[in-house]
């Protein structure tokens, strides 16, 4: 049986687990806001039709100008790339034919494209998923020899934040053993922004901040993601000529102005979560600490996580998977926050397994 790397694609889920797909689906397995993209992409979308026929900037300016504004850095410091993914097969390529330490259970992606380029990967996973614990020592350890170390802050699938004080030590730890700290922080907007690394690119040259403006936007169909580092040139070499539309580039500048979307988009995340963690943990589940707007859970151990993921995709709500997560074995699943009534089914299709158990 072959389950899909990511989630966020029904159909493909049900045609690789040979599965007749309901009419209605739920899907709680992609983590993109529910509420959208912001009103003000639809107001200037006609607008964009003339950029359709010029090559956009080689630098997607002007919005590089606009990040390293916002984040404080130097232009030369941002790399923009067609979503953070692009970014990451990049500095793959950096990194090839060396060792990389990646912290589980983590983004996929990491993994995949250092294989593609033949990087030597030690899995490290955290002591405790529920926190995401750092095991630092063991960490360390790793480190000695290692070319970089991969660190998603607010892990994904656990949405759990990693205190910037411990990343701060491992940072300082690497500049000593010449090992970088690569933070994906594609999920920090969902938060307060207080644990981000942004602010530290300045004055080291081992730092490599990876973002994303696919999330909070809800820009997956357009694709849009940069990092902050001193390394931005070196990742820049490794990426096509124009690889940013114009179009990913207006929109871009545009989401730059919308902090009272951000700020209700945290706040329904903020909402959502107060109603189903306590629900999970009252049926007996294990729950993350998420601060995002998707948790991770644990059904209770007298129950089959397997038969209850499918028992949902029966009923067309489908859950992430965490069959490729290293350290979750499929034992665990990851839930986005979506609009009330497909949290409603959700609750309601959990309490009848429950009962028919």
């Amino acid at each position: 049986m072959r389950y899909p790397a990511h989630g966020a694609n029904p159909s493909t889920l049900y045609r690789e687990l040979e599965l007749e797909m309901p009419e209605q689906i739920i899907d709680l397995s992609e983590n993109v806001n529910f509420l959208g993209p912001p009103a003000s992409f639809g107001a200037i979308w006609t607008s964009l039709f003339q950029e359709i026929a010029a090559y956009p900037h080689e630098d997607a300016e002007p919005l590089r100008s606009q990040l390293a504004y916002r984040h404080n850095v130097a232009t030369e410091y941002i790399v923009i790339g067609n979503g953070a993914a692009e970014i990451l097969m990049a500095l793959a390529r950096c990194y090839a034919r060396e060792k990389i330490v990646i912290v589980q259970p983590s983004f996929s992606e990491y993994a995949r494209t250092l294989e593609q380029q033949q990087a030597i990967i030690q899995s490290i996973e955290v002591e405790e998923l529920t926190n995401y614990s750092l095991p630092m020592e063991r960490l360390k350890e790793a480190m000695c020899g290692a070319k970089a170390l991969y660190i998603c802050n607010p892990n994904n699938p656990t949405g759990v934040v990693t205190p910037k004080k411990q990343l701060i030590e491992l940072l300082q730890y690497g500049e000593r053993v010449d090992c970088d700290l690569v933070i994906d922080e594609a999920f920090m907007d969902w938060t307060d922004e207080t644990e981000s690394m942004a602010e530290l690119v300045a004055s080291s040259n081992r730092l490599i901040i990876l973002r994303s403006m696919t999330k909070m936007y809800s820009m997956a169909g357009v694709r849009l993601g940069y990092a902050l580092t001193q390394h931005a040139f070196k990742i820049k070499q490794e990426l096509p000529h124009w690889n940013v539309s114009a179009i990913s580039i207006a929109l871009g500048m545009q989401a730059l102005q919308e902090e009272d979307f951000c700020a209700k988009s945290r706040q329904q995340a903020a909402q959502n979560r107060a109603v189903i963690i306590p629900f999970l943990m009252e049926k007996g589940c294990i729950v993350t600490k998420s601060k995002t707007n998707y948790v991770a859970f644990r059904l209770p151990s007298t129950y089959d996580a397997t038969k209850f993921y499918f028992s949902l995709l029966q009923k067309g709500i489908v859950l992430r998977h965490t069959q490729n997560f290293i350290g979750m074995d499929g034992e665990w699943f990851r839930l986005a926050l979506k609009e009330q009534h497909k949290m409603t089914a959700f609750q309601q299709a959990l309490e009848h397994f429950f009962r028919c158990k």
